[in-house]
């Protein structure tokens, strides 16, 4: 039997979930699981009703299939996120189709993450902790941002163009942090915690390599939380070829290699600087200094400098890292490969600061906090 949410029984800090499924055996299952775990659930059997019960309230997080009569899943997903009102609401889509061209099309209409049929029960629960998460957090910053601007408000008429400036700043900071987690959201789809493992020490290694070029401040610490994202095409790369043990054919490796192409599409249609960083390097990590890498085979300074950075940072950690199809390089042998590919796979600039800052890199292969250079170098949290 279903329980269904009442407003009077919602706790305090209890998550509600709508349920969306035209087949009630769907309806139950995620229901009772969803219930279990602790979540107070609405359901309705296709976006319409989804929408008509969330006209009233709400909720924390949607979960909805994607075939469904009357409003499919896509449809549902583009009226959540054109709402003012509801255009912050996670929504998980569920579907049987693993394609690259379905997973793209409900990253445009604004599907946060992905399930796919038939649905395990610790993935769904993982999933809908995760993104819960980040709704909190954005939930969090929203609150701050009020309660900040009501007390700039405050202020005498004399500070008024401080709080013009404080204003204008506090905007972009919380468009850059929640565009940025919700990225992330959505590349967390293919991670593991051995990758999460190589995506934090890779993204510090490129922030060391950036400072150590002399990068501005704000580009140094925008390499922080851009860097990151530079697999995130990977979202539309089919499991069969991402999750290979084996060499991959020439077939698989030219959908491989479209990942570049997908994390720059993912990532476009903004303007802001942490997102405009983010979108070259997941479109030109894998751009080779001498022109023979991909995908577009440009050289040297058409490379833009922070995919050349990434790219150094990206292959120093694989080397370094202990894989289930190979063992890790020692430091010095890894050190020696990127010293062999200045000039030919990277950008001889960028290997000259890696090794220069070598001091700083083994701090962060050891889980350490570099502090060296005059400045602390912060964490992506």
């Amino acid at each position: 039997m279903m329980t269904e949410f009442s407003p009077e029984g919602r706790g305090k800090n209890q998550h509600l979930i709508v349920v969306v499924d035209d087949l009630p055996s769907n309806l139950l299952y995620f229901n009772e699981a969803l219930n279990g775990f602790g979540y107070q659930t609405i359901t309705a059997q296709n976006g319409r009703d989804a929408l008509e019960k969330i006209s009233g309230v709400v909720p924390d997080l949607i979960l909805t299939d994607v075939n469904m009569p009357e409003m499919d899943g896509y449809a549902l997903c583009e009226s959540v996120k054109g709402n003012e009102a509801t255009k912050d609401v996670p929504i998980i889509l569920v579907t049987a189709q693993d394609d690259r061209d379905s997973l793209v099309r409900g990253l445009e209409t604004g599907a946060d993450d992905f399930l796919i049929k038939p649905v395990n029960l610790s993935e769904l629960q993982a999933r809908v902790r995760n993104l819960l998460l980040v709704k909190d957090y954005r939930d969090h910053m929203k609150a701050y941002t009020v309660r900040l601007e009501a007390e700039v408000s405050a202020r005498t008429h004399d500070l008024s163009n401080a709080v013009l400036e404080l204003k204008s700043l506090n905007l972009q900071l919380k468009g850059s942090i929640q565009d940025t987690i919700q990225r992330l959201s959505v590349a967390a789809e293919f991670r593991d915690s051995d990758t999460a493992a190589h995506i934090w020490r890779m993204s510090h290694y490129a922030q060391v390599v950036a400072k150590t070029l002399g990068l501005r401040r704000e580009e140094v610490e925008n390499m922080l939380y851009a860097s990151p994202m530079h697999d995130v095409g990977k979202i539309g790369t089919p499991d069969q070829i991402l999750l290979k043990k084996g060499k991959l054919t020439p077939a698989e490796k030219k959908i491989m290699d479209e990942h570049t192409l997908i994390g720059e599409r993912i990532l476009s249609g903004s303007d802001h600087p942490l997102l405009v960083m983010a979108r070259e390097v997941a479109g030109g990590h894998h751009e080779w200094w001498d022109g023979s890498g991909y995908p577009r085979q440009i050289r040297a300074e058409k490379i833009p400098r922070t995919a050349r950075i990434v790219a150094v940072a990206d292959v120093y950690d694989a080397l370094t890292t202990k894989r289930v199809y190979k063992p890790a390089w020692t430091i010095d042998d890894a050190f020696d490969h990127l010293r062999d590919g200045a000039g030919t796979h990277f950008d001889p600039t960028c290997v000259g600061a890696i090794l220069d800052s070598r001091e700083d890199i083994l701090e962060i292969q050891n889980g350490e906090q570099p502090v060296s250079q005059g400045v602390v170098l912060e964490d992506a949290e």
